[in-house]
């Protein structure tokens, strides 16, 4: 993926092509939420993630930081030229699978309506951003720098609340976050069109990209429902 563009470039590409590698897109991101959620709530109901996490803190801190390490791997890997469709899913799926571990300890935490709450205010969200970014003629690459880095401030702070907690550096991040992530849902998906009005080398490329493209979308919808539980949701258990 190249490290910058012009957004103009978007905006002459084939509407009918441009839409149908969306829809790869989201197809790819919306059965990865699909599997998270399926995870999520398999583990909540057997209770089996939240006993074995009880009697093995270390191992969910070292899930918990897995992923995040995971996330710059599969940033990597499935923008490499290297790998196979099919491998590129498989990593994509296993992230999915090991994100749905993790937060079917968000379910014993927080009330029902809660999470529900929070995951319907990120679809709202997610979809106003993505509109946003798919139709504006303004060029969104300049502010990339800008999230990027305000994404690595959060990063540092949302590790620096697992040992400080605190309910108003709660708050503050939870804000930032969907300030963020509102953002960079608007800048991918901008992104995308410009990966895509640029052409790609053969078809297997062009899915490769999808999955990419997906695992950006996933990313930002995810940790808007982080952000948003974090600031509404009160409601634990």
């Amino acid at each position: 993926m190249p490290p910058s563009y012009e957004a103009s470039t978007a905006f002459g590409a084939d509407v009918a092509v441009e839409r149908d590698f969306l829809r790869q897109v989201f197809a790819w991101m919306f059965l990865a939420l699909a599997l998270t959620t399926g995870i999520a709530i398999w583990f909540h109901q057997s209770n089996t993630a939240l006993n074995y996490f009880a009697s093995h803190t270390t191992i969910f801190y070292i899930a918990l930081f897995g992923q995040l390490a995971m996330v710059f791997v599969l940033s990597r890997v499935l923008s490499s030229q290297r790998i196979s469709v099919s491998v590129a899913a498989l990593l994509f799926f296993l992230y999915a699978g090991l994100t749905g571990v993790v937060f079917s300890v968000l379910l014993d935490v927080y009330t029902t309506d809660s999470v529900v709450g929070a995951f319907a205010g990120a679809a709202g969200v997610f979809g106003g951003m993505a509109a946003v970014g798919y139709t504006t003629q303004t060029d969104l690459s300049r502010f990339g720098g800008i999230l990027f880095g305000a994404l690595i401030g959060l990063i540092v702070a949302s590790v620096a609340f697992i040992f400080t907690g605190g309910g108003l550096f709660n708050l503050i991040i939870g804000f930032a976050g969907v300030l963020i992530f509102s953002g960079l849902t608007a800048y991918d998906i901008q992104r995308l069109k410009v990966m895509r009005a640029q052409g790609f080398a053969n078809a297997e490329t062009a899915e490769k990209l999808a999955i990419f493209g997906a695992l950006r979308l996933y990313l930002d919808f995810i940790n808007l429902f982080i952000s948003l539980l974090r600031i509404f949701g009160g409601g634990r258990r």
